[in-house]
C-alpha cells in the first residue's frame, strides 16, 4: 500500500533537501573555504614555528613545507579533498600519520516525518536522515568551525593541539 499524502511529503522534502543543497554550495564558496584556507595557513605557520625554534630549516613548499635538521627530514604534504584539507606528516620516512581540517558538521535533531506506515516508510526514513544532514550541513557552513582528526581518529580543536601533539 502507498498513500498519495507520503509521496507528496517525498517530493516536497526532496526539493526542500535540493534547495538547503545549493545554498549550502553558495556558502561553501562565500565563507568555508576562505575560513578553510586561513585555517590551513594558520596550521601550515604553527608548524613552521615550532619547528623553526627546534632548529629545523625549513622549505615552504607549494602543499605544505620540508624541514630538514642535519640527515632527519620532515614532510608535511597538503591534499584536498571536499571539505577536508589532508596533511601527510612524513618523519624521515620512517613514519607517516595523517591528520585532517576537516568542517565540524554536528547532527540536527529532527522528529519523524510520518507515522503512516506504507510502501514509503523506508525512503521516508531515508530521506529523513538526507534532510537532517543536510540542514547540519548548512548550520555548518554558515558559522563554520573546524575540528582536525588524526588518521587514528584522534580529534583536535585548534593547530596549536595538532602541533604539540606531532612535534612535542
Amino acid at each position: 500500500m502507498y498513500s498519495l499524502s507520503n509521496f507528496k511529503l517525498l517530493v516536497d522534502k526532496q526539493a526542500e533537501i535540493d534547495t538547503i543543497h545549493q545554498n549550502c554550495d553558495n556558502l561553501i564558496q562565500s565563507t568555508v573555504t576562505p575560513k578553510m584556507d586561513a585555517e590551513v595557513n594558520t596550521l601550515l605557520d604553527a608548524i613552521n614555528k615550532k619547528l623553526t625554534e627546534q632548529g629545523f630549516t625549513i622549505t615552504v613548499t607549494s602543499t605544505g613545507l620540508i624541514a630538514k635538521y642535519s640527515e632527519a627530514v620532515i614532510n608535511v604534504d597538503k591534499h584536498s579533498k571536499s571539505l577536508e584539507e589532508c596533511f601527510f606528516i612524513n618523519l624521515n620516512n620512517f613514519a607517516e600519520d595523517q591528520v585532517s581540517i576537516i568542517l565540524d558538521v554536528s547532527d540536527a535533531m529532527m522528529p519523524k516525518i510520518s507515522n503512516n506506515l506504507d510502501g514509503y516508510t523506508e525512503i521516508i526514513e531515508q530521506m529523513t536522515d538526507t534532510l537532517k544532514y543536510a540542514k547540519s550541513l548548512e548550520k555548518a557552513c554558515t558559522e563554520p568551525k573546524f575540528i582536525y582528526r588524526t588518521q587514528s581518529n584522534i580529534v583536535f580543536h585548534s593547530a596549536e593541539e595538532v602541533v604539540n601533539y606531532y612535534f612535542q
